[in-house]
């Protein structure tokens, strides 16, 4: 594989992949807001288990084998899929269970049906945007975009775009240029929604630019570093989940404790249903290792060796790719049935998104 240049380099790494009638939108600038300590996340009612059913299907977006396309398929029922629309654009995102997001580079961020329909646009983005991510609800989008000293945060809502003051630091100009790409372990850039909708957190640790941020739903500063970067991280219910030299910590109601003591993660991944958080590990010979961690008792359980890129397909279902030998894909992905303990090779070579949304 081979990439180049800061644009595909975010692509790959919201991925989790290896090396994404118009209406008018006007940009304000809102007052900036007192920060405050306390409002950091917090604990709230755990929300009911993500079954997939014919009523609330589970939903991902996909590239298959032997294809260029990217189509939406309905994995409620894995062993009978069907594909709801083909497409093909930048940066997919599902919005909600009936609506699709999307990039058109050069133009901006669009929505629209499932169907395929013609999309709407949400936001004039530019040549140079950066990412993006939506409120639970699919209310808000929020994305970043440059500025002259860095990158800048934008919500969107309601046909208003509004800059959230605050610099951010910009990406480096770099890229992927061979298999295995010398960032695949370490480079991390996410921005990302609590599942419930009040925190939004920006994640980069890319060949040496480091920045975290965590605002409010409405853009309020509360917590600012561009050395303690917190990579590999992930939101699961009310946690925030990220490694530090002692292992794993989990930040909730204010506090920041410990999970997992002495675990170095890599590319965590939560459940739909809020119990659960995948993630890879590499061994002294260079192996990668794929495991399940339960976020009530802690407790962990070791999947596959010679898997990578861990993503929930749905919560009982999990994709990832193979290992050839240490680092070295074998051109193979996999679906894991954590109910069956059993692994079967998958026809999705690439998994963009999917719905439900972690919880």
């Amino acid at each position: 594989m081979r990439c180049a240049g800061w644009p595909q380099l975010v692509a790959a790494l919201l991925l989790v992949a290896g090396c994404g009638t118009a209406n008018t939108v006007s940009v304000t600038s809102p007052s900036p807001r007192p920060s405050s300590a306390a409002a950091t996340p917090s604990s709230s009612p755990t929300p009911p288990a993500a079954l997939c059913t014919p009523s609330n299907r589970c939903l991902a977006v996909v590239t298959l084998y032997g294809s260029d396309l990217m189509v939406v398929r309905d994995v409620t029922d894995i062993n009978h899929p069907n594909t709801i629309s083909t497409f093909q654009h930048d940066w997919p995102q599902f919005v909600n269970a009936t609506t699709l997001s999307y990039v058109v580079n050069g133009t901006g961020l669009y929505r629209a049906p499932l169907s395929g329909s013609a999309g709407t646009l949400v936001a004039r983005t530019g040549e140079e945007f950066a990412t993006y991510v939506w409120s639970p609800n699919g209310d808000t989008a929020a994305y970043l975009a440059p500025t002259s000293t860095g990158m800048a945060l934008h919500l969107v809502s309601g046909g208003q775009d509004r800059m959230v003051p605050g610099s951010i630091p910009a990406l480096p100009t770099v890229g992927c240029e061979y298999d295995p790409c010398s960032g695949a372990d370490t480079w991390d850039f996410r921005l990302a929604y609590s599942p419930n909708g009040a925190f939004i957190s920006l994640v980069m640790s890319i060949a040496g630019a480091n920045a975290f941020r965590l605002w409010s739903s409405d853009g309020a500063l509360l917590m600012s570093s561009d050395s303690a970067s917190r990579p590999m991280s992930t939101w699961s219910g009310t946690g925030f989940y990220f490694p530090d030299g002692k292992g794993i910590e989990v930040l909730r109601d204010g506090v920041t404790s410990g999970f997992l003591p002495a675990v170095a993660w890599i590319h965590p991944n939560a459940s739909a249903d809020g119990t659960g958080i995948v993630y890879e590990t590499r061994d002294a010979q260079g192996w990668h290792h794929v495991s399940v961690v339960n976020t009530a008792t802690q407790k962990v359980r070791e999947l596959k060796k010679g898997r990578t890129r861990p993503v929930f397909l749905t919560a009982r279902f999990i994709w990832y790719r193979g290992e050839s030998s240490p680092g070295i894909s074998n051109g193979k992905t996999y679906v894991y049935d954590l109910q069956e303990g059993t692994e079967t090779g998958s026809i999705i070579e690439q998994l963009w998104d999917v719905w439900p949304h972690a919880a």
